[in-house]
């Protein structure tokens, strides 16, 4: 079964410290804030901890031990988080809490909002792809198999899903728009990121509308300060009707 970048956490916190601490990474006095940073994005820690584990042991190994990059990014998704560059053309941060969150970031805009790669199988070919001389497949196994390893360790229940603050808000305010608020949806997440990065949308004005132009069908919904769609079924290619305005 493929795995999804997006998910309630597969290993619990205690299980993510303990990897940390084993491999004595630097991350390791922080551990408890990274992954709380992981699961505020909506993203699984232990995918995002076996892509520190294979691109450099945790923190331990190779450039990112001088650049503090939990991903080993050439440049960071968000230009302001990057204090400089390595000799070796590695985006260099001012601490592995900066990385982290725009390695998050880049997963959640780059990858899934924008191309639809949310699992860990289809995104590897395209963040490390085969013709940077990296073995997708090794990779993708090295992976996937940490994962499972951690899984089948954790001695420690995983909490019960429970819904957040920033949820229960999200769907009073779209239920006062007489919409539905769905956070695993594309659409909803391209909003958050949308806020996160200083491009809100406002309000949901009302709920979901398919439209069909020139045989194409495409999802809709209009927010207070913009509208959005995406065509069916591609629906991670999302697009702006201000952005469309200026072309």
């Amino acid at each position: 079964m493929a795995v999804t970048f997006r998910s309630q956490p597969r290993i619990s916190q205690a299980q993510f410290v303990r990897v940390l601490e084993q491999f004595r990474s630097p991350c390791a006095p922080i551990a408890a804030e990274c992954y709380q940073i992981v699961c505020d994005h909506g993203l699984d820690p232990a995918v995002a901890l076996g892509f520190f584990a294979h691109e450099s042991t945790f923190g331990t190994k190779g450039v990112a031990v001088e650049t503090l990059s939990w991903g080993n990014v050439r440049t960071a998704f968000r230009p302001e988080r990057a204090v400089g560059v390595h000799p070796r053309n590695f985006a260099i941060f001012r601490n592995w809490q900066d990385s982290l969150h725009d390695w998050c970031e880049r997963i959640n805009e780059r990858y899934i909002n924008q191309r639809g790669l949310d699992t860990v199988e289809k995104a590897i070919p395209v963040y490390a792809p085969a013709d940077d001389n990296n073995n997708v497949q090794r990779y993708i196994e090295h992976v996937t198999t940490l994962i499972d390893n951690w899984i089948a360790a954790d001695d420690q229940p995983l909490p019960a899903p429970q819904t957040s603050l920033r949820d229960t808000l999200l769907d009073a305010t779209f239920a006062a728009a007489q919409a539905q608020y769905h956070p695993e949806q594309a659409f909803h997440q391209y909003m958050l990121s949308e806020l996160r990065a200083g491009r809100s949308l406002g309000n949901p004005l009302s709920e979901q509308q398919r439209v069909t132009v020139d045989g194409q069908a495409y999802v809709i919904q209009v927010f207070a300060l913009d509208t959005i769609y995406a065509p069916v079924p591609r629906w991670s290619e999302i697009g702006r009707l201000s952005t469309l305005l200026k072309r």
